[in-house]
């Protein structure tokens, strides 16, 4: 079969879509930095409005998408095999899950996923009438922290997954976030919508990164000031950055099969590690204990757990704090996490992409948040540590610290924990930065690189951002325009989920899966 040769026209910068995405983002930020407190009231003050008044769309929506996303894997349209009937994979299994677990959610289970648990454990929703600090809130605790870090949020980032990866292996479309949609709108409004879409990804992901990687520096300054007895600040968050960079930029610059498949397998032998360590050499039989009965206690109480709003209880504030900024967060990733999660789906039938991509994730993600939540449920349950009172008076990000810090070897395991972290951000960011130099094209194609000066660009921006804001406490405000970015990425993500719908249907119909029109190119 003869190969395609690169169509370096549609691998250009596309000026529409990068310079206003870009100039939003510089705004975005310069706003936040300048008038950070004006700007944290006004940010407030619409969120709040969003919350009270969409905080029902936005966790319904979420709801529907994940039982779409499984009536999808066993709809007739879960047979069709991504790329044509006679398309052979890319990947390994083993590959593909370390690629999506750590490219997705890696970072975050090392810093939400560990001192979540006990926020839910010490103030659990008034609706649910738990009391603080007992079996039951343990219990909730290491659930509900299971709720967000699994199921739903691998729905929404693998049924946009399904939808990019459909309409560009199976239709040639360009490999794109709007591509997902086309479907659904007139080929004469592509034009148009392409580069709007585009910019607003570009601009929303771009903050959400930023933050994301603005936290991690700080639990990378926590650890080291910990290890080695110092006050981190700018000059620690700088090296950080200074180390971070050039690795997640070499790592995209090597594309997708090279670099970011050895820095995801590596950091994924890295988690399990971690885990042995914590399972053997902690409290072992609480933490297997407290897994199974949170397990049952998810499975029995998903639904409702996935549902809790304060109605006639306007004064649970849970509800805001947790539910629904976590439905926005899952909104704003899925299309761009979805389109990386696309570029590993050739030779994949669509449900064994979507069971491939949700399963083996949650199943590893139970089994850490019930060993480091649970430990850390234990020590604060048990009276040997404060876990409570330690994050309060040093931040989140030395939540893992305090629990290693009781362990044999503490000092070691803490340095070995910054490794993995460095590496671990760098596995995440690489892959959000492909996709950023991805959407700033005019078209690259499935299996295609984007430029790799693109991928330096982006790399570099992202993490001067994150370094800034770290240094100036510029990273809530940006949160906030994080949670107004989530509505218009909320319309996408349902957008996309009507689009797969109508060319699911439309490449049954056809021979080997495939449309032989190149009218989506």
């Amino acid at each position: 079969m003869p190969v395609d040769k690169p169509d370096y026209n549609r691998r250009a910068l596309n000026h529409y879509t990068f310079w206003p995405g870009f100039s939003l983002l510089v705004i975005g930020i310069t706003l936040g930095l300048t008038y950070h407190e004006g700007l944290a009231g006004i940010l407030a003050c619409i969120m709040s409005w969003i919350h009270i008044n969409f905080g029902w769309l936005e966790v319904s929506l979420g709801i529907i998408i994940v039982m779409f996303t499984v009536g999808v894997a066993f709809s007739p349209i879960g047979n069709i095999r991504l790329g044509g009937k006679d398309a052979k994979p890319e990947f390994s299994f083993w590959q593909w899950f370390a690629l999506s677990l750590c490219g997705c959610i890696g970072i975050g289970i090392l810093f939400w996923a560990m001192g979540e648990p006990i926020y839910h454990m010490m103030q659990p929703p008034l609706s649910l009438h738990i009391k603080p600090g007992t079996k039951d809130a343990g219990v909730f605790a290491i659930a509900q922290t299971t709720l967000h870090w699994t199921i739903a949020q691998y729905c929404f980032y693998t049924i946009c997954g399904v939808a990019i990866a459909l309409v560009s292996y199976n239709r040639k479309a360009p490999l794109s976030v709007a591509a997902g949609m086309y479907a659904i709108f007139p080929a004469k409004w592509r034009s148009f919508l392409t580069p709007t879409v585009h910019a607003i990804c570009l601009f929303s992901l771009c903050c959400a990164i930023a933050t994301s990687m603005g936290a991690g520096l700080m639990q990378i300054g926590s650890g080291t000031g910990r290890i080695f007895d110092y006050t981190p600040g700018p000059a620690t968050w700088g090296a950080a950055a200074a180390i971070i960079i050039p690795i997640y930029v070499l790592s995209s610059y090597s594309g997708l099969r090279k670099g970011m498949c050895y820095l995801s397998t590596g950091t994924t032998r890295a988690f399990l590690f971690f885990m042995g360590v914590v399972l053997f050499a902690g409290p072992t039989l609480f933490i297997l204990g407290i897994g199974v009965e949170s397990f049952g206690y998810f499975a029995n109480n998903f639904f409702r757990n996935s549902t809790l709003l304060n109605t006639m209880q306007a004064n649970d504030k849970w509800p805001m704090q947790w539910l629904v900024p976590y439905m926005e967060i899952f909104f704003i990733f899925a299309p761009l996490l979805g389109h990386f999660l696309a570029r590993m789906g050739k030779g994949r039938t669509i449900r064994q992409f979507i069971l491939v991509n949700i399963i083996p994730p949650t199943i590893f993600c139970h089994f850490w948040i019930a060993t480091f939540g649970g430990t850390a449920v234990f020590y604060q349950w048990s009276g040997l540590t404060d876990v409570w009172a330690g994050i309060h008076e040093f931040g989140m990000e030395s939540m893992v610290y305090i629990i290693l810090s009781q362990f044999p070897f503490s000092k070691i395991l803490m340095g070995l924990f910054v490794v993995t972290i460095i590496f671990s951000f760098a596995t995440m960011t690489d892959s959000l930065v492909a996709t950023l130099a991805i959407i700033s094209t005019k078209g690259v194609q499935a299996g295609e690189e984007p430029p790799k000066r693109l991928k330096i660009i982006w790399g570099v921006v992202v993490g001067l951002i994150a370094y800034v804001l770290c240094v100036a406490g510029g990273i809530e405000p940006v949160r906030g325009l994080i949670s107004l970015a989530g509505f218009p990425m909320m319309i996408f993500t349902f957008a996309m989920c009507v689009s797969l719908v109508k060319d699911g249907m439309y490449l049954l119909r056809q021979p080997d899966w495939l449309d032989k029109n190149n009218d989506n190119r």
